[in-house]
């Protein structure tokens, strides 16, 4: 099955599936597999020992069962009985160590001969005999049975004694296969959690890895592209998030050229637009030296204002376009700026005063030191001032003094306007106070404005960077 580049038997979905049926098949597929290691392993580990022959000796229990028996035939036999006895009991147990010990404690016949075995035996000579054969490393497989089969005859007692290795496999020997057996599970079990362990793990890490790459960004602000490797849902994923990168890198590209179209624009335009404006404001000159009317001269003088006006605003988009693209020249040096507000200030009070506004200047004798750039820093007073006098004569009035903001001197320009709410006003100040902004920005200053119906303040703020390169 295959769509969109997508194979399920590539999936995570599928190596899931894989690992539950893994899971299903452990149990009936471990058992048996574990039990036929069990014995391969045990037949490596333990083989037999002694020949083929002797393990028609049958387990410890028949032997015991047996020689039990042997021993209460035995009951009221004379000696020579006895000793014919043993010696066939011998000749059918040519591995085994049989010996008499009769009524009185005395060691009648031994097959064969063993320097360790008494030859007059007491209750502590049993005791003894007993602690010697516990300590022996390889301990042989001993039964006593008295002759009679009860004690309180006192008739003696017959011994067999064969060693271990001539024994079938007892049950025992299945509790060595069992353990075994519960090893191979155990590990089998152990391989089954590591597998899954790392299968988790590894989907984990390629999604911290795209996590990663979506919160890390290149250059152009937008993250890199990741390696896809495998085809799988996670796979998929990151081709996704590859081809979001791309349409956004082609968004970023296409917004970087429409910028530069309309930058380009702009500028042509300011520069195309000022000579029809130059001859425009010269034929007007020309015709205002002709006998005109009244109402001719007032027209005349309405045009040649907003041929001004229109000049300004083309020296603010000329202005705004060098800003944006970083081709304002700024020197940035470290001069009085109380010194060219009053430079400032000098230069409108005529225009002020025409428009019939109260001018009133409140700075300190004391130098203010800012690091700025002189004719950046006028063009930012001067667009402050034309914005005053364009939108705030009604108030009659227009402040320029020094406040504390935030802990610094600030320049404050205040109004007795009508604020900037009115819709007329913020349309009429955006371009200007756009291009004050951003030439502020190059200075390390910024502008704040407090409106109210009782005017507009101003405030030109330095930053702690402005501050730190005086």
């Amino acid at each position: 099955m295959t769509r969109r580049g997508y194979k399920f038997n590539q999936s995570l979905l599928s190596r899931y599936l894989l690992l539950l049926l893994a899971a299903l098949l452990f149990i009936p597929i471990a058992i048996p597999a574990s039990m036929a290691a069990s014995w391969l392993v045990n037949r490596l580990l333990s083989p037999s020992s002694g020949p083929t022959e002797p393990l028609r000796y049958g387990t410890g229990l028949d032997i015991e069962r047996a020689w039990h028996s042997e021993a209460g035939q035995l009951l009221g036999a004379p000696d020579e009985m006895i000793d014919a006895r043993l010696q066939e009991l011998k000749q059918r147990y040519p591995d085994a160590s049989l010996y008499w010990v009769d009524g009185n404690g005395n060691t009648r016949l031994q097959l064969p001969v063993q320097e360790r075995v008494p030859v007059h035996w007491s209750a502590e000579t049993a005791i003894a005999f007993m602690k010697e054969r516990t300590a022996q490393k390889s301990e042989p497989f001993t039964v006593v049975a008295f002759v009679g089969g009860d004690p309180s005859l006192q008739s003696g007692f017959i011994v067999f004694e064969l060693p271990r290795a001539f024994l079938v496999r007892s049950r025992t020997d299945d509790t060595n296969d069992m353990a075994f057996f519960g090893f191979i599970l155990a590990l089998m079990l152990i391989v089954f959690m590591v597998a899954s362990y790392l299968f988790f793990h590894r989907i984990r890490r390629r999604l911290l890895s795209l996590e990663a790459a979506m919160t890390m960004s290149g250059k152009s602000g937008i993250p890199l592209p990741v390696p896809v490797g495998r085809p799988d849902e996670i796979g998929q994923l990151k081709m996704a998030f590859n081809g979001m990168i791309a349409e956004l890198t082609l968004s970023k590209r296409r917004e970087k050229e429409e910028e530069a179209l309309r930058q380009h624009l702009i500028g042509s335009l300011s520069h195309d637009l000022r000579t029809p404006l130059t001859v425009m404001g010269s034929h007007l000159y020309s015709l205002g030296r002709e006998p005109l009317s009244e109402e001719g001269r007032r027209s005349i003088a309405l045009m040649q204002q907003k041929i001004g006006d229109l000049d300004r605003l083309l020296d603010h988009l000329l202005s705004y376009n060098l800003l944006v693209n970083g081709r304002y020249a700024v020197t940035l040096q470290r001069l009085d700026v109380l010194r060219i507000v009053r430079q400032s200030a000098a230069a409108w009070y005529p225009v002020w005063e025409k428009e019939g506004m109260t001018a009133e200047l409140d700075l300190p004798d004391t130098p203010l030191y800012w690091s700025i750039d002189e004719h950046g820093f006028g063009r930012v007073l001067d667009n402050l001032f034309q914005n005053v006098v364009r939108h705030a004569k009604d108030g009659g009035y227009v402040g320029i003094s020094v406040e504390e903001r935030h802990g610094r001197a600030a320049l404050l320009i205040a109004d007795h306007g009508p604020g900037m709410d009115s819709a007329g006003i913020v349309k009429g100040a955006g371009l200007g106070l756009s291009v004050v902004d951003l030439l502020l920005k190059e200075m390390r200053l910024y502008r704040e404005t407090e409106s109210s119906e009782r005017g507009v303040k101003m405030f030109l703020v330095p930053t702690a960077e402005n501050l730190n390169e005086i």
